[in-house]
């Protein structure tokens, strides 16, 4: 969709992946992707306690040691480890890590510096209201889809016929869509002719 002329590409925390913000950076598109909780266990410390130093390229825990950078890997995640004999007398080693060597792992993808542009972005003044447009645009057509339409399961057996009932239910709630919009538009009686013609095609339940 790059090429429609897209400036600002709205999605939900499932598409925040370092990779999905270095494609659409580099392809000139603004994300504005949501804030993202952290996974981490309930009396531990959360990644963000842990503070980067970018010029030695190291993470420095709150105790103010050091964890060092180890290796990459094949996920394309940086490691920085912990010294375990130092940690071993930590007064915050149980809120640090349960590893029997004591060391404490922490990982930076190679393009994190992607994700943290997409975090100034969605900080910016404005962005906050263009976010919440999503849940009444995009988000309203899935409800739809699952409360009228049935599209909670999967109701028939095989591929192509999912496939098939997809593609003609989506096909309906746009004619819908488009409906009102002309409706909107002051056309109300285009609106009904538009209406009664998808009801005689069968289409009734779409429209109920």
């Amino acid at each position: 969709i790059k090429d429609i002329g897209i400036q600002t590409l709205v999605a939900d925390a499932g598409y925040k992946t370092p990779a999905i913000a270095k494609l659409l950076l580099d392809d000139g598109i603004t994300p504005l992707l949501p804030y993202k909780r952290p996974m981490t266990k309930d009396g531990f410390f959360k990644k963000a306690e842990y503070v980067y130093d970018e010029y030695f390229d190291c993470y420095v825990c709150p105790n103010d040691q050091v964890l060092a950078y180890h290796t990459t890997n094949r996920s394309g995640y940086r490691e920085y480890k912990s010294c375990g004999i130092v940690c071993e007398g930590c007064p915050y080693l149980k809120q640090c890590t349960e590893g029997r060597d004591h060391v404490k792992v922490v990982t930076r993808h190679i393009w994190e510096p992607y994700m943290e542009k997409c975090e100034d972005i969605r900080q910016t003044i404005g962005m906050k209201e263009v976010y919440a447009q999503r849940k009444e645009t995009v988000e309203r057509l899935f409800g739809t889809a699952k409360e009228n339409h049935g599209f909670r399961y999967t109701q028939m057996i095989g591929k192509a016929r999912m496939e098939m009932k997809v593609g003609l239910t989506f096909a309906c709630m746009n004619l819908k869509k488009l409906a009102k919009m002309i409706a909107r538009k002051g056309k109300r009686g285009a609106q009904k002719r538009f209406v009664y013609s998808l009801r005689n095609c069968g289409d009734t339940i779409l429209f109920s």
